[in-house]
């Protein structure tokens, strides 16, 4: 207990205000001060009453100071010393804080450091693989190419055959043996040219009909069917669910009644495109017209390609732009036609003569192969829906089912075109058979 006690004088002791020996001499000079002030009322008696008040009152403030003094500076220094407590144990508490998150980063980057070293070790060692079946790639392109040029020795027989094929280089090769394998595979496609001259046709009829179905059978294999029996092998193909591997090229362009019995999405042909298959069509426009036995025909005009395909061939009115001003129709005008990227990617060419335009709003299809650009005229009817931005595609493709992104419906560019002008009978069998997966 008594060492308590001391304990508690020394915690006494250390604050009080004389430990610096400023306020004690300072508490001395006011009392001195205050005898000084009553002999002076003695040295004056005249001034006895007011001069001894006023050394009173003297006195008692210099006195009042000392002590408020005293206080203030005790209490002051209590003041800092715990405000120095809070700020020491705040210190190192931060300080400890800092340390803990940098050795947590220390140990955050040595981790990453090893996870880096590993990709890398990782991404050399594919890298080797990648090397090794590279080069087994490369050797099994070369025998491809070689195997593929004897396969298709037995289905052309004007072909030139080589003992040994030497190319400069392994893409060469490998280049060769795609187009190769592509054309020996050609009789696992089934593939459909339509041509009935009992039925009648629109603008592709006549030699041009005849010698685009000769050109599609004797050239590329293709079987042709009439009107019963393209509907007879529409559906036992429904029935198979193999139309995805199967294309139909319509060498006339009036479709018969056996497949479009009405002009609505129901019908025959559009099942097809649904189930994945892929019809191409060049002439007029798709499904204006539906052809029976003889020169019998019903027309259905551009309702018929909307109803079925879901595309607008409506004739629109437009105003041409400065300096020509006029009005004119979009069908059989002279409005520029442009080849997009994809259109030069499968080599497409414009015809230079016949051609009849034509177009539907783009935003109707999927792919545009040729357009016309809304940039010179404006659409003047009020049944058009679309901004002066929106362009009109010429020649196109549109998919019906999405799990297979070759199938559909295409349109080549609209024309009454011979089977004799600048070849368009090539051109249009590119266009039929592009973006197949792995044939022609």
């Amino acid at each position: 207990m008594v060492e308590g006690r001391n304990r508690g004088c020394k915690g006494v002791k250390a604050t009080m205000p004389n430990n610096d020996g400023s306020t004690l001499p300072e508490y001395i000079g006011a009392f001195f001060l205050g005898l000084l002030t009553f002999a002076l009322s003695y040295l004056f008696p005249d001034m006895t009453n007011d001069g001894l008040r006023l050394a009173i009152a003297g006195a008692l403030a210099i006195v009042g100071w000392g002590v408020c003094h005293y206080v203030i500076k005790q209490r002051f220094k209590r003041f800092a010393h715990w405000l120095g407590r809070i700020w020491t144990t705040l210190w190192s508490r931060v300080k400890a804080m800092f340390e803990s998150v940098n050795a947590k980063a220390k140990r955050f980057r040595a981790c990453l450091r090893g996870a880096l070293e590993q990709c890398r070790s990782e991404l050399e060692t594919e890298k080797e693989k990648y090397q090794e079946e590279r080069g087994k790639v490369d050797e099994l392109t070369i025998a491809l190419a070689t195997l593929s040029q004897h396969v298709l020795g037995l289905f052309d027989k004007e072909m030139e055959k080589t003992d040994e094929l030497e190319w400069s280089d392994v893409l060469t090769a490998s280049e060769r043996a795609i187009r190769c394998a592509k054309s020996a595979l050609h009789h696992h496609v089934t593939k459909i040219v339509y041509y009935d001259p009992t039925y009648p046709a629109a603008w592709m009829k006549g030699e041009t009909a005849e010698k685009t179905r000769n050109y599609f059978v004797e050239s590329w294999w293709f079987v042709e069917k009439n009107a019963q029996q393209l509907r007879d092998w529409i559906v036992e193909i429904l029935n198979k669910k193999d139309a995805h591997k199967s294309l139909v090229v319509f060498a006339q362009d009036i479709v018969p009644e056996t497949v479009a019995e009405v002009p609505n999405d129901t019908c025959l042909l559009r099942k097809y495109l649904d189930a994945g298959g892929r019809i191409v069509w060049r002439g007029d426009i798709p499904f204006f017209y539906q052809g029976k036995p003889g020169e019998a025909r019903e027309e259905w005009r551009e309702t018929g390609a909307k109803d079925i395909l879901g595309v607008n061939y409506y004739n629109y009115c437009f105003r041409w732009g400065a300096p020509r001003g006029e009005k004119d129709r979009l069908w059989d005008s002279n409005l520029p036609l442009e080849i997009t990227p994809l259109g030069q990617d499968i080599g497409l060419t414009i015809p230079s003569n016949n051609i009849r335009i034509r177009p539907v709003p783009s935003q109707d299809v999927d792919t545009t192969y040729v357009l016309i650009r809304q940039e010179g005229f404006t659409i003047m009817d009020v049944n058009w829906q679309g901004s002066d931005d929106d362009d009109f595609a010429v020649c196109w493709k549109k998919c019906f089912c999405k799990r297979y992104p070759h199938s559909g419906f295409m349109q080549y560019i609209p024309g009454e075109f011979l089977w004799r002008d600048d070849d368009t009978t090539a051109s249009f069998f590119n266009f039929a058979v592009s973006g197949w997966p792995l044939f022609f």
